[in-house]
């Protein structure tokens, strides 16, 4: 088990308060909760996860049979493809998109802050970049 201290956990909750708070998550949010209760896209939800168990069954199986393999997979890629037609799957794809580029913005930001010379974004060129706040990126 992980030790954290409370101010770290306060500091995490205020951030999680903030994101929750954003208009990303917001229009995630309500774009996950239309594309539950429209009822083609569900149905679509549901087919592409019984042919994707399916298809790993098969993919598990001794003897593999690559010509049913790829049938399963091009029907799966057809089932994905009408998902996306499907306006409220979309939308909630596309909202779903910004809401992970988002966390994993959350996320480098987090570890430039933490050890600058790991991940920072700025290329040599810092005071541009609001991840590191050092005035130059130079190697230890």
């Amino acid at each position: 088990m992980f030790h954290m201290t409370r101010e770290i956990y306060d500091k995490i909750e205020e951030l999680g308060r903030v994101i929750a708070d954003s208009d990303v998550f917001k229009t995630m949010k309500l774009a996950r909760k239309a594309s539950a209760e429209d009822p083609q896209a569900v149905a679509g939800i549901a087919k592409y996860a019984e042919l994707q168990q399916k298809l790993e069954a098969l993919a598990g199986q001794k003897d593999l049979d690559f010509d049913q393999i790829g049938e399963m997979t091009r029907e799966l890629d057809a089932v994905s493809e009408s998902l996306n037609a499907i306006p409220a799957y979309h939308a909630y794809q596309q909202a779903k998109q910004e809401y992970d580029t988002l966390m994993q913005g959350v996320a480098d930001v987090l570890q430039n802050v933490v050890d600058p010379q790991i991940q920072c974004n700025c290329r040599g060129n810092c005071a541009e970049c609001p991840g590191c706040g050092q005035e130059e990126n130079t190697p230890d």
